[in-house]
C-alpha cells in the first residue's frame, strides 16, 4: 500500500469509529429486538430496521407528503413559521424522522416542539397523530 491509502484508511478507521462511540451512528442489526440498551425496539423500529437507506427515505418522504395533505385538508391546523426567529426546518425534519421510525414516542415528539414552539400543542399533537397513521 501506499503512504497515501493508509492515510486515507486510518482515518477512514478513526471516523468510523469515532461516530459509533460518539452515537452519532446507531448500528440495528435486522430482526433485532431491543436497543443498544436492552429497551424494547418500538414495532415501527423494528419494522423499519430491515429496509435498506433508500427504501427508508423514500417511505419517509411519502409518509411526510401525506401528513401535508392532512394539515392542507384541516382548517383548525396553524401553520408554523420554520423560518423565525431562526431556520428550523432541519431540526423540525430529525424530529419528524425520530418519530416516524420509532425512535421516539409522540409524547417525546410534542415536548421537544413545545420547547421551541410553546404556542402550538395542537399543532404537534396533530402531526404527531398523522405520522403515526402513515
Amino acid at each position: 500500500m501506499t503512504s497515501v491509502t493508509k492515510k486515507i484508511l486510518s482515518i477512514a478507521l478513526v471516523a468510523t469509529v469515532g461516530l459509533n462511540f460518539s452515537g452519532c451512528v446507531k448500528v440495528v442489526k435486522p430482526g433485532a429486538a431491543k436497543t443498544e440498551t436492552g429497551a424494547p425496539v418500538s414495532k415501527r423500529a423494528a419494522l423499519h430496521a430491515n429496509m435498506s437507506v433508500e427504501e427508508k427515505e423514500q417511505a419517509y418522504t411519502l409518509a411526510m407528503k401525506s401528513v401535508g395533505q392532512d394539515v392542507k385538508a384541516n382548517p383548525r391546523y396553524n401553520k408554523m413559521d420554520l423560518l423565525k426567529p431562526v431556520d428550523n426546518r432541519g431540526w423540525f425534519k430529525e424530529l419528524t424522522l425520530q418519530l416516524w421510525d420509532g425512535e421516539i414516542n409522540k409524547k417525546q415528539f410534542v415536548a421537544s416542539g413545545l420547547e421551541v414552539y410553546p404556542s402550538n400543542k395542537y399543532e404537534f399533537n396533530f402531526i404527531a397523530d398523522s405520522i403515526l397513521t402513515k
